[in-house]
């Protein structure tokens, strides 16, 4: 696993439960002080933040940037499990050792805790516990659509669901930013590089979208794409 690459100020001033604004993720004040103490870290582009088989233990909240999540499998392809993006908690396990690897996409920021902290945090608070939960099932339909996704979809589908899928959770469904180069998008979606970058270009040519630039796609005909992806 790489060292934190540099703490930013603002992390250094916070509370024992550092969700920001930046994190939709609101305690009642007076519950706050339950909350587990996290250990503020910031990671470069590309920057591994754990590695497959390394002993696990921690859990981590984005507070910014993103965070890929992958495996490599035993014919050298790569498949990216997951993308997540602030307010997500990841870097769950089922037991000591990582499954898969982690790395910041974008400068990214992270608060780290301790699994053991996680739990005492529940014991104390119900609220917390309420919160970990959401969190925690929501990472798991995510993983059951991603399964639905590459299993059933075709591959002008499968860019069509991605898109919808940025674009609601960076909360702009007419100009998504995508933060992740195509390779990436196409070890997501277990497509190749020149797959995803056709689909691209037939969704633009069925006037569905319109592209400004490698990563920024404005979304022309939502309800062409969401029929499409859905």
């Amino acid at each position: 696993m790489l060292t934190q690459t540099a703490v930013s100020q603002s992390f250094q001033s916070r509370p024992s439960f550092p969700f920001s604004v930046d994190v939709d993720w609101a305690l009642p004040d007076r519950e706050r002080d339950a909350g587990p103490a996290g250990i503020p870290m910031s990671f470069a582009r590309n920057s591994e933040i754990y590695g497959e088989a390394e002993p696990a233990g921690l859990i981590y909240l984005v507070v910014a940037g993103v965070v890929r999540a992958s495996k490599l499998l035993p014919d050298g392809r790569r498949q990216i499990s997951a993308f997540h993006m602030a307010g997500d908690l990841f870097g769950f396990e089922p037991d000591e050792v990582r499954h898969f690897s982690a790395e910041a996409v974008v400068p990214t920021k992270l608060v780290a805790f301790k699994w053991q902290g996680l739990i005492a945090a529940g014991v104390r608070s119900g609220a917390f516990i309420r919160e970990l939960l959401h969190v925690t099932m929501k990472g798991l339909r995510h993983t059951q659509e991603q399964l639905l996704l590459i299993g059933r979809k075709n591959a002008l589908e499968r860019v069509a669901a991605f898109l919808l899928e940025m674009g609601n959770r960076t909360g702009n469904r007419g100009v998504v930013e995508l933060a992740m180069p195509r390779h990436d998008i196409a070890d997501y979606l277990g497509l190749t590089l020149e797959t995803v970058s056709r689909m691209f270009a037939e969704l633009r040519s069925l006037g569905a979208i319109e592209l400004d630039g490698a990563r920024c796609v404005r979304v022309l005909d939502l309800e062409q794409l969401t029929a499409l992806g859905s």
